[in-house]
């Protein structure tokens, strides 16, 4: 297919994570389109201003898992410690090898680390890649007209770019099709750029580029617009020349984009939550750690309602009975509105009651409930830490002059 073959920022931000093979692999992908690659300036843009973040951010993750695992390795020394057993474990047990066998994690976590790519040589390597390749830099005028229509865009929800603050994925849809235009040709995007304002779904599977933005792409250009997620277009490279690129490199792209796919959405799952927690006024001593328990407690009874209903009338015995559960589900409610929540006649409380109802909603579903860990940390965590300045407060005051 002769088209303009563009990457999206994420795409080269990408090439940080990756080991020096399949860098390399990739890169050649790129190559191979020869003078149809080409770069639009706000990526250029967004490459140069990210491309230090995405190596330390690769750092930092080996960096957290090391810490993480030192954690652990002293979780399950103090409980082998404080076990009730007397006498010594006998020799090669299991038991003394817990030092060694997290000290080899370690080790391996570190090799890990030193692999990383040199961040200098891979920014040469892409910069080399586009050289002469990168549009120019829009007119002052031409930006703030595009600015203003990605504002618009926004409000109404109109693709791309309305799902995010910044007006950048507008921008490089401008560009686009100004390179459509100008070149005469069709455009093929590679991005991993999963959300709804670029694809359409259907089935939990991407068909393709919205409809909308091929139709847009064809009305203003008179060319084509195509899409790809890019281990999408990996694979296609590789089915055209297997020595190109190989099965692992599209694997490991693919296993990158969900990564950080999980990442994004547990970001994202988890500002909801503490958004709704927020939201909910509460009494007077009560906590949010209390609210989530509530809401969670109530979440699992209810989802064991339906299975429950489904095996008796298949004739299947169980445990618990429908109503009960029901019922235990209402009491559970009743005295979360007795004990954490504030709850009157008043909007106030009706407005509680309602986000409460919302928070059991969203903690039936699995992804929502296990998250919850992370925020009972963090809630905890926060605590504590204004504990820790009350009681700073309270000492220094003692310590004024004057004070009793």
């Amino acid at each position: 297919m002769a088209a303009s073959s563009v990457p999206d920022t994420n795409v080269l931000l990408h090439l940080f994570r990756f080991m020096p093979k399949q860098r390399k692999e990739v890169i050649a992908a790129f190559e191979s389109f020869g003078k149809r690659l080409w770069l639009p300036h706000q990526v250029a843009k967004e490459f140069q201003d990210g491309w230090r973040s995405a190596d330390s951010e690769n750092r930092r993750l080996y960096a957290k898992l090391k810490e993480d695992l030192a954690e652990k390795r002293r979780e399950i020394e103090n409980l082998i410690k404080g076990s009730s057993r007397f006498d010594p474990w006998p020799k090669g047990s299991p038991m003394l090898q817990v030092a060694g066998f997290f000290e080899s994690l370690s080790a391996e976590v570190d090799s890990a680390t030193a692999k990383l790519p040199d961040a200098n040589a891979v920014f040469d390597a892409v910069t080399g890649l586009f050289d002469g390749k990168v549009s120019e830099q829009p007119k002052k005028t031409d930006l703030e007209a595009r600015r203003k229509e990605a504002d618009r865009r926004k409000q109404d929800k109109v693709p791309p770019g309305y799902r995010d603050k910044r007006p950048g994925d507008y921008l490089i849809w401008a560009e686009l099709k100004e390179k459509a235009k100008t070149a005469k040709l069709p455009v093929l995007f590679i991005t991993a750029d999963v959300k709804e304002d670029w694809w359409l779904r259907h089935g939990g599977k991407t068909v393709g580029p919205r409809p909308e933005l091929r139709d847009e792409f064809s009305a203003e250009t008179g060319q084509m617009f195509y899409a790809y997620e890019a281990d999408r277009f990996l694979s296609l490279v590789a089915e055209r020349n297997k020595n190109l690129v190989s099965d692992d490199t599209v694997l490991e792209m693919k296993r990158i984009q969900n990564r950080r796919l999980v990442a994004a959405s547990s970001l994202r799952i988890r500002s909801k939550l503490r958004e709704l927690l927020e939201d909910i006024v509460l009494k007077e001593g009560a906590s949010q750690e209390g609210l989530l328990a509530y809401a969670a407690n109530i979440a699992v009874v209810l989802d064991l309602i339906e299975p429950t209903i489904v095996a008796r009338a298949a004739g299947k015995e169980t445990g618990d009975d429908p109503e009960a559960l029901k019922k235990h589900a209402d009491d559970l409610k009743s005295d979360a509105l007795n004990d954490v929540i504030y709850f009157d006649d008043s909007e106030v409380g009706a407005h509680n009651v309602a986000m409460f109802d919302k928070l059991i909603d969203l903690l039936r579903d699995t992804e929502y409930r296990n998250e919850l860990e992370h925020i009972l940390n963090r809630l905890a965590a926060t605590r504590e830490l204004r504990e820790r300045i009350e009681e700073t407060r309270q000492t220094l005051d003692k310590q004024q002059p004057g004070a009793p």
